[in-house]
Parts: structure tokens; sequence; C-alpha cells
């Protein structure tokens, strides 16, 4: 079966988080830096102002640009929501930033009408859930999907179905387009006359790695086709079990929060049993509709999946909290997972 790999990229992740917060932002040029730009969104763009250049170079740009400081963590807390949603897609991701990462969607896109559909609902949902928006892209494998993802910037979509639509839309590109082609390797090849990535069907394997070597022979070669044999990274062990639901409408009743939260007990204890592992902490996360965040954790010193113990753990968290606001998102979780197999193993090794 033929892969189906989607690329996400979140579009100027820090600025767009920064203007959904702060309004007085919007439709005006900023960027995230201390020193230097780590993101600038599309208005600050359009004066020539990009990442990793300094303020002082970006003011001379953009005179009336506005420099907001990072809040890291703020950042990351919203990562996590958009992962934790793609994770309860398919755990077949990787995510390689806060703010992108690769699906593999192969066994699960038939479950839409189209790849189009799979795309729009994805990046419907991240708007609904974030109020933020995300670029998709969809290939037959990582090239082709990040490449895909960055042609309808911002908050669109593209589709590659064969390496035969992905050939005919690079090979009028410039070399720069093909990822692993920096400054210095698109000089080289440009007094080589490689100005264009169709310059390089005119070569073979053979010619391409004894002129560039090995590395970079084979990167010009089999990503000018289109070809990428690299798999989806999901191996990485799990760090935390759970589940967040984020409510169109606030909830503002003491039993309809109580019982929402019961609810995503279950269904992250059933998740903790099918995974077979065991947990010594138990998170509680409230959401306001103010956007005010807390976390609540409760942590025992030894690793259990017994439900009785795990929820006399939650309904502690839950009474210390006080729900003066209205509720925008709950979520509970479970944390210092363990396998049970290897706690099996370790008291096994004892006798």
């Amino acid at each position: 079966m033929n892969r189906i790999i989607m690329h996400y990229d979140m579009d100027a992740f820090y600025a767009s988080i920064e203007m959904r917060d702060n309004k007085k932002y919007l439709n005006k040029p900023i960027v995230v830096a201390g020193g230097v730009v780590t993101t600038a969104n599309y208005e600050a763009r359009k004066f020539g102002v990009h990442s990793a250049m300094t303020t002082t170079e970006a003011k001379k740009l953009c005179p009336k640009l506005i420099v907001v400081p990072v809040n890291k963590d703020k950042y990351l807390e919203e990562s996590k929501i958009i992962q934790e949603l793609v994770l309860k897609i398919t755990h077949k991701a990787e995510f390689i930033a806060l703010d992108e990462g690769f699906l593999d969607i192969t066994h699960i896109v038939h479950k839409f009408s189209s790849k189009e559909a799979f795309g729009n609902i994805f990046r419907k949902r991240i708007f609904e859930i974030t109020g933020l928006s995300c670029s998709v892209g969809i290939g037959i494998n990582k090239l082709t999907a990040k490449i895909a993802s960055d042609i309808h910037k911002p908050g669109g979509q593209y589709i590659f179905n064969s390496e035969e639509e992905f050939i005919e839309f690079i090979r009028h590109k410039k070399i720069r387009k093909l990822p692993g082609v920096g400054v210095k390797f698109e000089q080289l090849l440009t007094k080589n006359n490689i100005f264009l990535v169709d310059d390089i069907f005119k070569f073979s394997l053979k010619e391409l790695t004894s002129k560039y070597g090995t590395s970079r022979g084979e990167l010009l070669y089999t990503y000018s086709r289109g070809i990428d044999f690299r798999e989806i990274d999901f191996s990485r062990s799990t760090h935390s079990i759970g589940n967040e639901n984020t409510f169109r409408i606030p909830i503002d009743s003491e039993i309809e929060i109580s019982r929402e939260i019961e609810d995503l007990f279950n269904w992250s204890y059933t998740r903790l049993i099918r995974k077979q592992m065991l947990t010594k902490t138990l998170t509680l996360k409230i959401r306001f509709q103010d956007r005010e965040t807390i976390t609540r954790s409760k942590t025992r010193s030894t690793p259990t999946d017994n439900k009785e113990i795990l929820k006399g753990m939650l309904d502690e968290i839950f009474t210390s909290v006080e729900f003066k606001k209205d509720v925008k998102l709950l979520g509970v979780s479970f944390g210092n997972l363990e396998s049970r197999s290897n706690r099996q193993l370790s008291f096994e090794k004892l006798y």
C-alpha cells in the first residue's frame, strides 16, 4: 500500500498566539523576539522581516514594528494542545517542532470522503480549539508533504498524489527549494550551471555523487524525483496518557464540570489499561473562559493502575479547586508512566 503522509505547520505560531491574545496587535506588523526575531507575523514579513534577524535590523526595515517578548511557556502549552489533538487522530505522528509535525494517515484517510476533506477538517478543528490557523500538505512521503504544506501558506493546503505530480511542480523551481540545499551548496551548484531543479535531471546518480559526494549527490537525485524513504518516527516512549475536551460553550455548573471530569478520567483510564501502563501521577488541567489555565497534580510513591486509587487522587484534586469562572477546557492525564510488563519483570528478577 502506498503511504499517505501529512505535514502540518502552524502559521507564524508565536506571533499568531500573541495576536489572538492581544487584539491590539491585529493587522499590525509584530515580531516575537528577544534580541533576535524568533517569529514574524505576515504583516511584518511584507517588509522583509524574518526569523534570525536582529530586532535592530528588523526595525530598520519596518519602523512601526511592534516587538513582543518571548513567552515560551505559553507557546509550549499551545503546542501540547495541538499535539494532543493530533494523537487523538493517530499515534503514527512525529512532532519535529512546537509548531509542526508529520502524520502517517495511510490507514485512516479512507474514513473521510477524500484527502482534501481530511485536510479541511484537520485545519478547521485546530482553529476551533486554539483560534490559530495552520497550513497542511499531503503527499506520498515526508518530502512531498513538507513541500506541499508551504505552497498555500497561510491557512491553506496542497496535495501531491504521486511522484509525477511532484516532479511536474518542482522541476521549474529554484534548486534552493529542495530541503538540504543551503546557501553555500546553492552557490556551489550555480557555479556548475545548476539553477533549477530541472537542471538535475541531466545527471545520473553516479555523476552527482562523484561530483558532490555521496550524501549530497543522493539528496539531489532522490529529492528532485520526489523519492524519500524516511519513516514517521512514532516509536518514542509515551510520557503521558490523557485526554482533553474544549467546550464551544463554556460550562459553569459544578455538577456538569464534575461529570465531564469523570468522563475524561474514564476515557484516559481505558487508554492506560489498553497500553498496559502503570502511573504515579494524575494531573487535572482546567482552562477558564478568560484563558487562565491551571494544572493540579498528585503523585504517589509507587506506580499503580488501580482505578479506585486513581479516582481517589482525582477527587482530592477536584475538591481543592475553586470554580469561580466559566470553564472552557478540562483535561485529565496520567504521568510518570511505567510499563506493567517491565514492572513485572523487575519483580521476577528478585526471585
